[in-house]
This record gives C-alpha cells, structure tokens and sequence, in this order.
C-alpha cells in the first residue's frame, strides 16, 4: 500500500489495528512500514501504544455484499495522549510491527509531504 500524507491536506488515519482488517485465525498479519521520506511529529509520522500488541483484537472489519462495518470486540479504549508514543524516522528506515499494534497517524498540516510505503504479510497456514 503507498501512503502519501501530502502537504497541508494529508488526511488522519485514526487509532487501529492492522488486524481489524487483515484478520487470519490465528492472527498472523505483520506489517512492513517503510518511510519513503523524513516521518516527524511536524508532518504526522506514526504513533503507536507501546505493548499494545500483547491485548486484544478491538474491532473486526465486516463485508456483507456491499454494506461494511465495523464490529466491536473489545471495549479497550484507544490510547491518550500519556500512554501513545511518537515514531520519527528517517528516509529509508523500516517500521516493522504486529497486526494487534494500536496505530494513528495524525492529519499532515505542514509544508513537508510524509510518502510512506507498507506491506503487509499473513502466514499462509492460517485461515
């Protein structure tokens, strides 16, 4: 998946897991989450909930035909402001993290454009 936050209009990605729409049993989705360019606080690198990835699956992605939803399966709350953590990288790093990881990516409001590239990965002895 290419990412780009670009300058001034780059949309929020809202608190997830990867899980919740990449979903094996078990769960098996590790994702790959290379910085194309520079990710700071200023144009909305990654945050993440340290050990997040130890709880539960919140939220599953559901398609029936054409309608979607979003089914809740854990009443954990997102992470606040004292318990996320910022990942700035550089160009060229590698974010590599479990598919239960709590993620947010904040709107991009700066002049700098943030182009990112993920790749996501399931066992294939799930189902």
């Amino acid at each position: 998946m290419y990412i780009f936050k670009q300058p001034g209009v780059g949309g929020e990605v809202k608190w997830h897991q990867d899980a919740t729409f990449l979903h094996t049993d078990p769960i098996s989705v590790t994702t790959f989450w290379f910085a194309l360019e520079d990710a700071h606080r200023q144009n909305s690198c990654l945050w993440v909930e340290p050990g997040g990835h130890r709880g539960l699956l919140r939220e599953l992605f559901v398609c029936n035909g054409d309608r979607v939803s979003m089914q809740r399966l854990d009443t954990t709350p997102w992470p606040d402001a004292t318990r996320a953590r910022a990942l700035p990288v550089r160009a060229g790093s590698l974010v590599c993290f479990h598919g239960l990881l709590p993620h947010y990516s904040a709107p991009n409001r700066s002049n700098q454009s943030r182009h990112a590239y993920s790749l996501h990965v399931t066992d294939a002895r799930t189902r």
